[in-house]
């Protein structure tokens, strides 16, 4: 599947189904009194966020339509790195101007890995006849060249704002993964579900992939109430192509 936009929220990613590109991530902090996101420069938690966004998509890919999670498991079996969950989708299809409020329920003391706006490029295709066979590399540089379109970036965390999203071509935080592989559910694989690509069997790997995205890792919140609002625009911001607009509410528990 290529071109494939993510827009993150919390339960729910709308992808947008256009011939643009996604996001990336690097380093800031951005601290409140509710949150830190660390920043990528320190290897969150044992990973770079180009390692972190590579699992993200490899669990995100191996969804299957019948059992879609909002909270992830990155299947790290021992360490810091075990405790972290990904925010992710109930759905990755959706239209081009998506508003939506989500809740989820979060542990105590769990980090979060959240994709605020990203896509993913790879070689599969419908049929099966039409993969094509970009390299890695060429697969990053069909990201990066799509992800010029994405004008406008922002999210905040209990109202503070993260720095360092005002350009999203730009930003501090715009980071490309490692090339990856996923597989697809055994069954009502999200691909085949979701984005109409009834010609990829269950349990079907691709080699490689390539994401890129805006991405944040934070690290835990304090139990209670806890917002997130993540906006990202593609094209003139007067007369976007595609815009979403996503609260997440979080419940942290004790």
């Amino acid at each position: 599947m290529k071109n494939q936009f993510q827009f993150a929220k919390i339960m729910f990613w709308p992808s947008l189904k256009s011939a643009l590109g996604g996001l990336m991530l690097l380093g800031i902090t951005a601290s409140s009194p509710a949150a830190d996101v660390l920043p990528p420069s320190s290897l969150p938690y044992g990973y770079s966020y180009e390692e972190w966004s590579a699992k993200f998509w490899q669990w995100t890919l191996g969804q299957s339509t019948n059992h879609l999670e909002s909270l992830g498991n990155p299947d790290i079996c021992s360490g810091p790195a075990s405790r972290v969950r990904f925010l992710g989708p109930s759905t990755i299809g959706g239209e081009a101007i998506h508003i939506e409020t989500n809740h989820i329920t979060v542990p105590g003391g769990t980090p979060l890995f959240l994709a605020v706006f990203a896509l993913w490029n790879d070689n599969g295709n419908c049929p099966l006849s039409a993969f094509t066979t970009f390299t890695a590399d060429q697969l990053a540089a069909s990201d990066q060249q799509q992800w010029s379109a994405v004008t406008e970036t922002t999210c905040t965390i209990d109202d503070i704002a993260v720095e360092g999203m005002a350009e999203p071509t730009n930003s501090v935080y715009n980071v490309v993964s490692t090339p990856f592989s996923y597989t697809t559910a055994e069954k009502d694989n999200i691909l085949a579900g979701e984005l109409g690509a009834t010609c990829l069997p269950g349990d079907f790997t691709i080699y490689p992939a390539v994401a890129e995205g805006l991405y944040l890792m934070i690290a835990p919140l304090s139990p209670g109430k806890h917002t997130i609002h993540a906006v990202a625009v593609v094209g003139p911001p007067s007369a976007p192509y595609a815009k979403s607009d996503k609260t997440l509410i979080l419940e942290v528990e004790l």
